[in-house]
C-alpha cells in the first residue's frame, strides 16, 4: 500500500470512503460515487495529455537523412557482423577480412537497404559506398576496434558517423 500515488488515494478515498457517521441524506449514492471518480479521472486526463502529446515537426526533413541513414545502417551491420567475429575467431577482424567472411550478409544487406544498386560489391578500398568513406582500425590485440563511416559529398559540415566494439553510434560534423 505504501506504494500506491496520490492519484490512486484520491481515488481510492472517492470510491470506497470510510464509513462515518453521516446523516442518510449527505451519505454518497453510487452514482455520486462514479460522477466524482469520473470527474476526478477527466480532470487528470486533461491535465497529463498535453505533457505527452506529439508536436509535428516543425521542419522538412533533411536532403541528406536518406543518405545518413544509410550509413548508420552500414555501421549497424558491422558492430553485428563483429560480434560474430569475435565470438567465432576471437577477435574482430578488418573490412577485408569482414567482406571475405561475410560477404553474403553483407551482399543482402545492401540489397535490402539500397535496392536500387543491388548488384554492387562491396570492395576492398576505402569508399565502401558512392559517397562515402570506411576506416576499420582494428586494434593490435584483436579485442577492438575503431571505425569511423565519412561523407565525401558534405562539404558544408563534414558529416561523419562513428562506432566501436561496444557498438554505440554517434554522428558528428566538424567545428567551424
Amino acid at each position: 500500500m505504501a506504494s500506491r500515488s496520490i492519484l490512486q488515494w484520491i481515488i481510492w478515498a472517492l470510491l470506497f470512503p470510510r464509513k462515518s457517521v453521516r446523516p442518510a441524506r449527505e451519505r454518497r449514492t453510487p452514482v455520486k460515487k462514479l460522477f466524482v471518480f469520473f470527474s476526478v479521472l477527466a480532470l487528470t486526463l486533461g491535465i497529463l495529455t498535453p505533457q505527452f502529446a506529439q508536436d509535428a515537426p516543425n521542419s522538412t526533413p533533411k536532403p541528406d537523412q536518406a543518405r545518413h541513414a544509410l550509413a548508420i545502417g552500414l555501421l549497424r551491420a558491422i558492430n553485428t557482423i563483429e560480434v560474430g567475429e569475435v565470438q567465432q575467431y576471437g577477435s574482430y577482424a578488418s573490412w577485408k577480412t569482414l567482406v571475405t567472411h561475410q560477404q553474403e550478409y553483407l551482399r543482402n544487406w545492401f540489397a535490402r537497404f539500397n535496392p536500387q544498386e543491388s548488384g554492387m560489391r562491396f570492395p576492398d578500398s576505402p569508399e565502401v559506398l558512392p559517397g562515402w568513406n570506411l576506416r576499420l582500425n582494428v586494434h593490435a590485440n584483436g579485442q577492438g576496434y575503431d571505425v569511423l563511416l565519412e561523407d565525401l559529398t558534405d562539404k558544408d559540415h563534414g558529416y561523419a558517423a562513428l562506432s566501436d566494439e561496444r557498438g554505440i553510434i554517434r554522428e558528428c560534423n566538424w567545428l567551424q
